[in-house]
């Protein structure tokens, strides 16, 4: 099994979470461990040194974009939100730049729903950005291609 570190929200959305037993079954068919904090680890130290420390143990990162956070109005550089936006949580942007910086094969899967900041902003990284949405049909089946990409890199 490859060693891989899951950056994800602990919490998501429950009819997202619920699909996202498809997305670990997908891992394990495809010869993934999933590693995540404050999921399969228990945090002991702080979140940065644990973080780090269970990377380190790993071989690859995927970076799962999933909404957590809601706005329905405010302003992003002083522009007034036009339209809702979904956030995904910080640390996805957190785990995705340390797995970066230690040279580990990153990939990065963004729902559709969520808004294409930081990382997720084509361009901003050196990683290519695929978009997925867990409540399509076929949404596993179209993440296998990348995950066989990771897999081919290791």
């Amino acid at each position: 099994m490859i060693e891989t570190f899951i950056s994800r929200p602990n919490w998501t959305p429950p009819i997202i979470e619920h699909k996202l037993k498809d997305f670990y079954q997908l891992l394990e068919d495809t010869g993934f461990n999933a590693n995540t904090i404050g999921k399969n680890h228990i945090p002991l130290k702080t979140p940065f040194d644990d973080v780090k420390s269970l990377m380190t143990k790993c071989q690859c990162t995927i970076v799962l974009g999933l909404p957590q956070i809601f706005m329905k109005s405010g302003t992003i550089k002083h522009e007034e939100i036009s339209e809702n936006l979904t956030l995904t949580t910080e640390w996805n942007q957190i785990e995705a730049t340390m797995s970066i910086m230690l040279n580990l094969p990153t990939l990065v899967l963004l729902h559709k729903t969520v808004a294409a900041r930081g990382i997720f902003d084509r361009g901003a990284a050196n990683v290519f950005v695929h978009e997925f949405n867990s409540l399509d049909k076929d949404w596993i089946s179209n993440l296998r291609p990348a995950l066989n990409s990771l897999k081919n890199s290791l």
